[in-house]
């Protein structure tokens, strides 16, 4: 019997290539879901009395400081975005730290997939 794709062939066992991008992914994945739990908060979507607000905020302050640099840096609306009170509404500079993760999530996993193939 023979199969189209591979990965369906069955055994192989693991790969390292593939556990590298699905780790890589993961990583990724736990960034944006924090940046995505704090537009939540900021819209009032999360309550603001949840256990885990202060390391959301601490956490997503954090990961959206490159972006206020980077900013900062050309000028734009980002530039004193970041600290804010979780609720106080739309967080610009929150998007754009999404925005930014997900680009580099992009080129990062283009090259682990090269890395992986090599």
């Amino acid at each position: 019997m023979t199969f189209p794709y591979p990965h369906h062939a069955g055994g192989g066992g693991v790969r390292p290539g593939r556990v590298l991008r699905r780790a890589t992914a993961l990583v990724f994945a736990g960034i944006q879901a924090i940046l995505v739990v704090r537009i939540l908060l900021d819209l009032g979507v999360v309550p603001a009395d949840w256990g885990v607000n202060s390391f959301l905020v601490t956490a997503s302050d954090a990961l959206a400081a490159p972006v206020q640099g980077l900013a900062g840096g050309i000028g734009g609306m980002f530039g004193s975005a970041i600290g804010g009170a979780p609720g106080d509404g739309f967080n610009p500079a929150m998007v754009a730290a999404l925005v930014g993760w997900t680009a580099v999530e992009a080129l990062v996993m283009r090259v682990v997939t090269k890395v992986a193939t090599v």
